[in-house]
């Protein structure tokens, strides 16, 4: 009964935090859609920090990452951060998006603090980010 098919073994580990303070801050379960996430070792892992493009209204369906467009004003999709890492490589996966908080961008992988843009950072005016 134990070792039904379909049931995984997840190593436990500390998650990353990206917060100064997780008291002051507000995210919301989403999906987690793994469509233009690159594959590195074997895996699909949309980091922690990463502007998120959905629709709050519908969080059934499933965020994907951010990206800015246009050539002279830029402008972005971007609604939130992502707020653990998520690992998307067997398709769309659970995960939180971050609409208010002040986030260290120390605790950011370099990655990603190339994806927040200007563009990305004036969608999200709740959140702030400090160093």
């Amino acid at each position: 009964m134990l070792n039904q098919s379909g049931v995984r073994t997840v190593a436990g580990t500390t998650r990353k935090t990206i917060l100064v303070d997780e008291m002051n801050s507000t995210a919301f379960s989403c999906k987690i859609a793994n469509t233009g996430v690159t594959a590195v070792g074997g895996k699909k892992i949309v980091k922690a920090g990463t502007p998120l493009a959905g629709s709050l209204l519908a969080r059934d369906t499933a965020f994907t990452v951010a990206a800015d467009s246009g050539d002279q004003t830029k402008t972005s999709n971007a609604v939130g951060l992502l707020l653990h890492d998520v690992d998307v490589t067997g398709g769309t996966a659970n995960g939180q998006v971050l609409v208010f908080g002040f986030v260290d961008v120390s605790k950011l992988d370099s990655d990603v603090v190339t994806k927040l843009t200007d563009a990305a950072k004036a969608n999200m005016k709740m959140i702030q980010f400090v160093k």
